[in-house]
């Protein structure tokens, strides 16, 4: 009887794992995307920002009504994001269905530590951006003086 209970193929456990692993790497992926390079420089956007200022200021002196805005592109960085915290959420849940059913252990173990570890992943690495920005407006708030020249 032991035996047959062994022989058991891990499917919850399994199909936690691999999505433990799809939502580790769609994290990893999306907390890299962060730090690619601007489109544009600062130059041309601050050369757009006062274009645009110079026109809306023509428009207010001429009286004609303001054009409609553009609509912004689509980011699909929130649903991707939103995608990969389900996916861990369920993850985790396969794993403890697999624990909970008498599975061979170690794929529930790896797909409750795979599921837990993109959530915190993703929540600790923006904590961090936080923390970090916090110290830098701080840095600059104690040394503005010497920034304005006075």
């Amino acid at each position: 009887m032991e035996r047959i209970l062994q022989d058991q193929p891990a499917k919850f456990g399994l199909l936690g794992f691999l999505l433990g692993v799809a939502s580790l790497v769609v994290v990893v992926i999306q907390l890299s995307t962060l730090f690619e390079p601007q489109a544009q420089s600062t130059g041309s956007v601050i050369g757009e920002i006062a274009a645009d200022i110079r026109q809306s200021a023509t428009r207010a002196l001429t009286g004609e009504p303001a054009p409609a805005p553009t609509p912004p592109p689509k980011d699909y960085g929130q649903i991707i994001i939103i995608a990969a915290m389900v996916m861990a959420g369920v993850a985790v849940v396969f794993g403890g269905l697999g624990i909970y059913w008498k599975e061979p252990h170690r794929l529930s173990y790896m797909a409750v530590g795979f599921g837990i570890s993109a959530i915190v992943m993703q929540f600790v690495f923006w904590l961090a951006l936080l923390i970090c920005g916090v110290a830098l407006l701080i840095s600059i708030i104690g040394n503005l003086d010497s920034i304005l020249g006075g």
